[in-house]
């Protein structure tokens, strides 16, 4: 087969793949509408997926007037994907999951990794590779044979050359990625987790959207930019980092080092730094303080929430100020990159919908030529606990080419 027929093939069998791991009815005949492809490319393409041991047949349903079709799943178990993630909470989440992001075995171990003089870099990344290595051997055979990968995802920079800047923990051009290789003995594959999981998100959008911002605001802000179906990564492979653009000229102090950033007034850890300020300003009149000082519940965004659905005032006014800026922050990604969608993967809080109201309502009253821009908006799909479907989704994404090939 030449060279072109050979690349048509491939990317027919990356599309059908793709389009059954998104959808969970996806039969012969389905493939062949949405593809645009003729019934008998499908069905040879099929058969070899099949026999590659990479689609599944599943259940029968009858289709019209009567006539029999099974159901095609992609196989996530062909392999398998370990997940780490450096929680805000101080823990390093570790997961293996199936290519389809299903759940084998997971792990919640307690560290700290914010460097200081007692903690330096090198200390937290040999018991970050020591805590991945134990977890590993304690995996069963059967497990650990199918391991493919591993995948971290980080609360900071990552540059085309793997390097780690992550100023919230006071990492500043850290190798990782190598030493870590050469002890799982596994691919390695890190990046921002705004990025990995705009990945994910962006798989459910239809083919036709190519301009896409996706705007994560938990724990830190970040954005992942794609421009005709392509992640724009910069120069340097760090763009996205819109939670430090500015703001407020004279605002508060980021630990970035600059000052009014879009991070210090929006991000999940400002939000709770800035809760926790105004607390000590409040009287017993207000519902959070009864909430806090005298019931002794924890100073979260879930207590915050509660606050707000018993009529706290501050809550309100922490909330709709959060809301305006977030808005200026809107505004501003609109005026630049005039997306077609934004995706925006919030708190995951009820109180989201009242954030991004005031947003929306902030952003229209500043959009340039606003009687011609249609701001068109979806929430996340991921939950915050599930980044583990993220990071298997990013591994697979780039797998997807070599599994095509075969």
């Amino acid at each position: 087969m030449n060279p072109a027929a050979l690349t048509i093939k491939k990317n027919n069998k990356k599309r059908i793949l793709n389009y059954t791991i998104t959808s969970e009815d996806a039969t012969r005949i389905k493939l062949s509408a949405a593809l645009g492809l003729s019934a008998g490319t499908i069905t040879n393409l099929v058969t070899e997926l099949i026999h590659q041991n990479l689609l599944l047949e599943g259940r029968e349903a009858y289709y019209k007037h009567g006539r029999k079709t099974k159901f095609l799943k992609f196989n996530g178990d062909y392999a398998y994907i370990l997940c780490a993630e450096m929680s805000e909470q101080d823990a390093l989440l570790l997961t293996v999951c199936n290519l389809l992001g299903e759940k084998i075995v997971a792990n919640t171990i307690r560290m700290s990794f914010t460097a200081s003089p007692d903690n330096s870099v090198q200390n937290i990344m040999r018991a970050f590779i020591n805590h991945i290595c134990s977890f590993l051997d304690q995996l069963e055979d059967s497990i650990r044979q199918k391991l493919c990968a591993l995948a971290v995802s980080i609360n900071g920079m990552v540059d085309t050359n793997k390097m780690i800047d992550m100023p919230l923990y006071n990492w500043q051009n850290v190798n990782l990625s190598t030493p870590l290789e050469a002890a799982v003995h596994l691919p390695i594959y890190i990046d921002n987790i705004s990025r990995i999981k705009s990945v994910y998100e962006t798989r459910y959008v239809n083919h036709t959207i190519k301009n896409i911002i996706y705007l994560n605001l938990s724990p830190g802000i970040g954005i992942a930019h794609y421009f005709n179906g392509k992640l724009i990564c910069g120069l340097n492979g760090i763009s996205g980092e819109a939670g430090h653009m500015t703001l407020k000229v004279d605002g508060e102090k980021c630990y970035c080092g600059n000052s009014g950033c879009f991070e210090v007034y929006c991000g999940h850890k400002a939000l709770l730094n800035r809760l926790k300020r105004g607390l000590s300003t409040l009287d017993d009149y207000d519902v959070l303080y009864r909430l806090v000082i005298e019931q002794q519940m924890p100073l979260t965004l879930d207590t915050l929430d509660l606050a707000l659905k018993k009529g706290s005032i501050y809550a309100n006014e922490l909330l709709m100020e959060t809301g305006k800026y977030l808005g200026y922050g809107l505004v501003n990604l609109i005026n630049i990159f005039d997306p077609d969608l934004f995706i925006i993967s919030g708190y995951g809080m009820d109180f989201d919908p009242f954030i991004m109201e005031v947003a929306l309502a902030e952003a229209r009253s500043r959009i340039v030529n606003t009687f011609r821009r249609e701001i068109r908006m979806e929430h996340a799909r991921l939950k915050k606990e599930e980044n583990y479907k993220a990071l298997t989704a990013y591994v697979l994404n780039d797998k997807l080419d070599e599994l095509a090939s075969r």
